[in-house]
């Protein structure tokens, strides 16, 4: 749980001007390490500086499976509050598909399919359970 998190006085680290940052010190309730990117804190998680990471998702995977081979996902937190900054497409610039995209990911998103696809493909098949 998050509340477990906080109780265990882990020192969290995550990069500067990230919702992750806000992520520990708004919803996890810890004083942050600031780094000025994920390999100085992946560094700095390496030399035993910090307790762990807050990163997106998809960088939790690709940083337990490349550069901390040992590391493990304890969990991810709940998206819900954090407005358009959960996942991204990318488009290139005054894409004509922009417009489409949109109204496709607001209508998954209205009609649960989002979620659904998130709890099946993040969370369950991939053991990162939402910690709350």
């Amino acid at each position: 749980t998050l509340q477990g998190v906080k109780d265990s006085g882990a020192k969290l680290g995550a990069a500067v001007g990230t919702t992750s940052l806000d992520v520990i010190e708004s919803q996890i309730g810890l004083k942050a390490s600031v780094f000025n990117d994920n390999a100085a804190a992946v560094t700095a998680l390496k030399n035993k500086q910090i307790d762990g990471l807050v990163v997106d998702l998809p960088t939790a995977f690709y940083l337990s499976a490349v550069e901390v081979p040992k590391g493990i996902i304890v969990g991810q937190i709940d998206g819900s509050d954090a407005g358009d900054s959960g996942f991204g497409l990318l488009l290139a610039k005054s894409s004509p598909l922009t417009s489409c995209v949109t109204k496709a990911v607001d209508a998954i998103r209205a009609n649960g399919t989002l979620q659904a696809i998130t709890e099946k493909w993040l969370a369950d098949s991939a053991g990162a359970p939402v910690l709350k």
